[in-house]
């Protein structure tokens, strides 16, 4: 009954280009402001008096992330700069893997929604046919540019089993987030 209701008014939004219109409107305003209000140096500040804050609020941002195609990479750059490599990168790991859940229940939903299983023998260039659930295929997966986030969604419609989506997901949050903390942070020592 509630999934019935949910379903419903995940179609009726899906479909009203008036909410989807003012839901673009809201982040174009919102990243406006964020962008006008934002001062380098009060951020600076903050970060350094109030290390466990600016992790929560870190770990939120990388969540609210998951919501958009907006990469995270430039916000581990500048944490690892701000919080040091080590704690960027559990920071990364955590808020990226939240946001991966996030987008792995929307694929999920989405699949029930369309009935996706019956509909993978009809998908172009035989991708119906990728062994999804292969730990490799999972872990590769997250290298792609810009496709990171609907690969999660693909993994939710797949029905991917949820352990080894998120194992694979960990495994390869850490290995970037580590890549770009140290290497941020050593770019930052260099200037």
């Amino acid at each position: 009954m509630i999934k019935d209701t949910i379903v419903n008014i995940v179609k009726s939004l899906r479909h009203n280009k008036a909410v989807q219109i003012t839901l673009v409107l809201l982040m174009a305003v919102a990243f406006v402001v964020i962008m006008i209000n934002f001062d380098l140096p009060e951020a600076k500040d903050f970060i350094r008096a109030h290390r466990r804050q600016a992790a929560l609020i870190s770990v939120g941002i990388y969540f609210l992330l998951g919501f958009t195609f907006i990469p995270s990479s430039p916000l581990t750059l500048f944490l690892a700069v701000f919080l040091g490599p080590l704690e960027t990168v559990a920071v990364a790991t955590v808020g990226n893997t939240l946001a991966a859940m996030l987008e792995y229940q929307i694929g999920v939903t989405v699949g029930d929604i369309f009935n996706f299983e019956a509909r993978m023998d009809d998908l172009p260039f035989r991708l119906g046919e990728l062994p999804i659930t292969s730990p490799l295929l999972l872990m590769t997966g997250r290298l792609l540019p810009l496709g990171k986030r609907g690969f999660s969604i693909v993994c939710g419609a797949y029905q991917v089993p949820l352990g080894k989506y998120l194992w694979t997901s960990v495994v390869m949050y850490v290995i970037n987030a580590s890549f770009l903390a140290f290497g941020g942070a050593g770019l930052a020592r260099l200037f």
